[in-house]
């Protein structure tokens, strides 16, 4: 990582951000094969960029993290956000359901229906 900081010592964030691009596109990737066919992989690349871009501003080598493991998580957590914006339906309500689905799965199989 010594190449990502200029002479002064001082983190060169545009090398960094061109060296972790495919960073985003990986991310989207892994992730889009869990959501609907409706979601748009240029809509998580857009997201993941935006999550890069705080990562990269954000990032302090001192709290010793290395820069992908804290740009992974900033690019999901971007991605997860925008998603998470366009879903009219409140994560409790997701839950709830899914703790349903769960119970009845369960049921069914004790009863053997």
């Amino acid at each position: 990582m010594n190449s990502l900081y200029t002479a002064e010592g001082v983190m060169d964030k545009h090398s960094l951000w061109q060296r972790y691009v495919p960073l985003v596109r990986h991310e989207a990737l892994r992730l889009q094969v869990r959501l609907p066919a409706s979601v748009e992989l240029d809509d998580l690349l857009q997201a993941g960029g935006i999550g890069l871009l705080n990562a990269v501003d954000r990032y302090d080598a001192l709290q010793g993290t290395a820069f992908t493991t804290y740009a992974v998580q900033r690019i999901r957590g971007a991605m997860l956000d925008e998603l998470r914006s366009r879903d009219w339906v409140p994560r409790s309500v997701r839950r709830n359901a899914r703790e349903v689905a769960q119970a009845m799965g369960q049921l069914e199989q004790e009863l053997g229906a």
